[in-house]
């Protein structure tokens, strides 16, 4: 039906805002991505890059993946393609050989503030996460404004737990966002915020690591 929302509108205009993204910031250096969208698999993040090449076409041409989290995807615009252009600074920097991540992605080196900052986008720090919260510049914000199509982010998926019991949430301060409708669990995890070592408890609890000396942080927000 003409007119009609669909998902596949999103994507294309996702496709390309990245074409448009890749040639105003990067010089049309960026590699082609197969970019999805899919349900939350990685605890409220609003989007995620595959450092490896997991999709493959007839021909055997492998390609990275950009994916945006199907929760998420009736935010603002700029808001989604501000997501879209940080997994894009991810892409820029496994292309140029440079680790700007760790905590098996979770935390944001200075060398992704770096390269953020070079390619549209304003970067603040989160005391877990480090350099992950991303925001749009002026310029970014203007781009949007004039060249994204209107109406295409219309459509997200209700925000549920695996066995389908919808989630309630409440917004985070670092591209995440905090579950609120379950119940506490009586298994607690906490992180050191200095190595990761990760560590379980039935009670709430005041640990330390030896190692670092540095406090375990229970991790409320949950990355998996």
């Amino acid at each position: 039906m003409k007119g009609k929302v669909t998902i596949q509108s999103a994507i294309d205009e996702l496709q390309r805002m990245y074409r448009l993204l890749n040639k105003t910031y990067f010089e049309d250096k960026l590699e082609t991505p197969v970019i999805t969208i899919l349900t939350d698999s990685h605890g409220g993040a609003y989007g995620w890059i595959t450092e490896n090449k997991v999709w493959s076409s007839k021909d055997k041409v492998w390609y990275r993946e950009i994916n945006m989290c199907a929760e998420y995807m009736n935010r603002e615009p700029v808001l989604i393609i501000t997501t879209l252009l940080h997994e894009m600074v991810h892409l820029w920097n496994i292309q140029q050989g440079v680790q700007d991540t760790s905590r098996a992605g979770t935390y944001h080196n200075g060398r992704f503030k770096v390269a953020a900052e070079s390619h549209g986008l304003i970067v603040e720090q989160d005391s877990k996460y480090g350099y992950c919260v991303t925001k749009p510049t002026e310029e970014l914000t203007a781009l949007v404004a004039e060249k994204c199509r209107d109406g295409c982010f219309k459509l997200e998926r209700m925000k549920t737990y695996r066995d389908g019991t919808p989630k309630t949430t409440e917004a985070g301060c670092n591209g995440k966002e905090r579950t609120t409708s379950r119940a506490k669990s009586s298994s607690r995890k906490y992180t050191c915020p200095m190595c990761g070592t990760v560590i379980r408890a039935t009670k709430a609890v005041n640990v330390r690591c030896v190692d670092c000396d540095a406090d375990f942080v229970c991790d409320v927000e949950s990355w998996f």
